[in-house]
């Protein structure tokens, strides 16, 4: 910065030939807060003004070598905020008015002066200079900060820009973690299920309908996202206690079973819960595997619960459950007559309509494009798009992928996989446009 701040302590500067007359005006600013200095002529003023910061600059007119106008011309070059002023007799007006002229002459005084208006125009002009000489201080100062201020602004705007930029690409990459995540965890579920199924091969891709039935029943009531989600999780594992459970028990139906093998039997949804209690992504589910063979007179189990008692989920499950079963012996229309019946008693009444509406379109048939037929395609021929038109299981029957379902890269991975590990003895079924293979 150029202009530094007013000194604390401000100098006053008197030229005159006459040592008298200096010693005079030292004399009498002797009790004033100022620093005197004296110069007895022109060029030696000027020696003095070139070596300090000057805030007032007295100068007689009439001196020998460089009269008083020239010298506060030079002085307003060489110091600009120096508060000049100029002691004249009356017959030196004219020479005075010069001075103001050229010299930039803030107040010219007429000798013999009076000390008191002396004293009063040093004052004057010291606080003038320091008036000036902060006003310019904090006129840089500011133009100063505001050029920092400038650059620093630029600098964060692209310091912005680039956390922008990288918050941008951190957030994609977490969304891709995320969505490899949510389908590791989907996988995951599927794998369990496939065990269930694997224990139980009367209810072969029983597990994934009743997911997809639960999970459009909980659309159509435009139920919340995550209590859709859990939903979908419980249906697709509702049966996951029937691990625990003797074969001897598992195989019959609850119809023939004795007393001890029901209460047996009863367990496997307590049991269900349990299994998927310690975790916390499936501990909703559990409760609601907990409660999907409650009835809504109160005549299941395990606690008797009855209506509204029983959470919501559960008896989405419980619907999609017992039609799932039926339409393995009944036709679609059979099978919704006997639901109206359990309508009431073993199932909430709401929930009877949204499944008639969801039969009537067809959900649990797969739906071919125009044109389209059934052909069996080699797992490396396989592209994204087409349509899954059986269960793809691997050799020892692991459900793979359920009919309907539309490939991606992922899935058809999966499926090369797994008919490397344990390979089937057909292909993989698919709708195509086109004769039959």
């Amino acid at each position: 910065m150029d202009t530094l701040p007013p000194p604390k302590r401000l100098k006053v500067l008197f030229v005159d030939d006459e040592e008298n007359v200096l010693r005079s005006l030292r004399r009498l600013l002797m009790d004033e807060d100022f620093e005197v200095l004296t110069a007895d002529s022109g060029r030696e003023g000027l020696e003095i003004i070139s070596e300090n910061d000057i805030a007032v600059v007295m100068s007689d007119q009439r001196m020998p070598g460089m009269r008083g106008t020239e010298f506060l011309e030079h002085v307003r070059r060489l110091a600009p905020d120096a508060v000049r002023l100029v002691l004249t007799g009356y017959a030196d007006v004219n020479a005075a008015v010069d001075a103001i002229n050229r010299g930039g002459v803030y107040q010219y005084i007429a000798k013999p002066w009076r000390n008191d208006d002396l004293i009063l125009s040093v004052r004057a002009a010291a606080e003038r200079f320091r008036l000036v000489r902060e006003n310019k201080y904090l006129n840089e100062l500011t133009g100063k900060q505001n050029e920092e201020l400038r650059k620093w602004t630029s600098e964060l705007e692209i310091d912005v820009q680039q956390q922008s930029i990288d918050l941008t690409r951190k957030n994609v990459e977490l969304h891709e973690l995320n969505k490899r995540l949510e389908n590791d965890f989907k996988g995951f579920i599927i794998t369990i299920s496939n065990l269930i199924e694997l224990r139980d091969r009367t209810v072969a891709n029983h597990s994934n309908n009743v997911a997809i039935i639960s999970r459009k029943i909980a659309q159509k009531m435009k139920l919340d996202g995550n209590l859709t989600q859990d939903i979908a999780i419980a249906a697709q594992l509702h049966d996951i206690g029937k691990i625990g459970i003797s074969d001897k028990v598992l195989l019959k139906d609850v119809e023939s079973m004795a007393p001890f093998e029901v209460r047996e039997y009863q367990t496997h949804s307590i049991r269900g819960q349990a299994v998927l209690d310690s975790n916390e992504l499936l501990h909703e589910a559990g409760i609601l595997i907990r409660y999907h063979h409650e009835s809504c007179d109160g005549q299941g189990f395990p606690e008797g619960l009855r209506g509204e008692e029983i959470p919501l989920g559960s008896r989405i499950i419980a619907v999609a459950d017992k039609y799932d079963r039926l339409l393995v012996t009944h036709p679609v229309k059979a099978a919704l007559e006997r639901m109206s019946l359990l309508s009431g008693t073993q199932f909430d009444p709401a929930l009877y309509q949204i499944l008639a509406e969801i039969a009537r379109e067809k959900t649990n048939l797969v739906q071919p494009l125009d044109g389209a037929v059934e052909s069996e395609i080699h797992p490396d021929e396989l592209l994204s798009g087409m349509i899954v038109s059986r269960d793809v299981r691997s050799g020892t029957g692991v459900l793979l992928l359920p009919r309907g379902q539309t490939l991606s890269p992922r899935k058809i991975d999966v499926i090369i996989r797994y008919y490397r590990l344990d390979p089937p003895d057909t292909g993989v079924y698919v709708w195509v446009q086109g004769k039959r293979k």
